[in-house]
């Protein structure tokens, strides 16, 4: 009797300890998505906001040198899939593979001609990440920064990241409280509903071009 009964303790020792260091190496590996994902968005945003400040007279007077440059350097760690996937939310469902393709595309082209100009009010900002963390899916974090641009009071910036092939991809982004999915689907999803898709995917491919 009491061997079985330290036979089982000594298996559920085992299989504690075997949890506990399954707990632990997941643990590590989410520390580490969030370190590799906090530097990754800390480094890209730092980059810009210097590539602002240096090409400022440039950037100002060119939009097109402007827009080139978000191309070149920010549209690739944008994951424009999951973004759409997310904003257009119910829609998606139903949109044809066509009409897919079209709205990530047009959104796209939309988000750089109604945002880069603004973004030269951050140059020279300086980025610290504070208390990022992981989401409850392994590779996806929750990048969250503090951006304090010259002479004015720092604002929240959180980026929600996901490994995509081995690189860290933006598909959400809330700056000063503003939530960019929850605020385009409240609006597309409106214009969907009562206009329908087609008619949504048109006007943002012509506010785009």
């Amino acid at each position: 009797m009491i061997n079985s009964i330290a036979k089982q303790l000594m298996a559920h020792t085992k299989k504690m300890a075997f949890l506990l260091m399954l707990v632990t190496f997941t643990t590590s590996v989410w520390a580490s998505d969030v370190d590799v994902a906090e530097k990754k968005v800390v480094d890209v945003t730092s980059s810009i906001v210097d590539l602002l400040e240096k090409n400022e007279a440039q950037y100002s007077s060119d939009i097109n040198a402007l827009n080139a440059m978000v191309r070149r350097e920010i549209l690739p760690l944008i994951d424009f899939d999951a973004m759409s996937k997310l904003t257009l939310g119910q829609h998606w469902r139903t949109a044809t593979p066509q009409q897919r393709q079209r709205f990530i595309n047009a959104f796209r082209e939309m988000l750089v001609k109604s945002y880069a100009k603004s973004m030269l009010k951050y140059k020279g900002a300086s980025i610290k990440g504070v208390n990022s963390v992981p989401n409850s899916k392994p590779g996806y974090v929750l990048v969250r920064t503090v951006v304090t641009p010259k002479g004015a009071a720092p604002i929240k910036a959180d980026y929600s990241v996901r490994n995509v092939s081995g690189v860290w991809k933006a598909y959400n982004v809330e700056i000063a409280g503003i939530n960019l999915i929850t605020n385009f689907r409240t609006n597309f999803t409106r214009e969907a509903s009562t206009d329908g898709l087609e008619s949504l995917i048109a006007r943002i491919e012509k506010s785009g071009s």
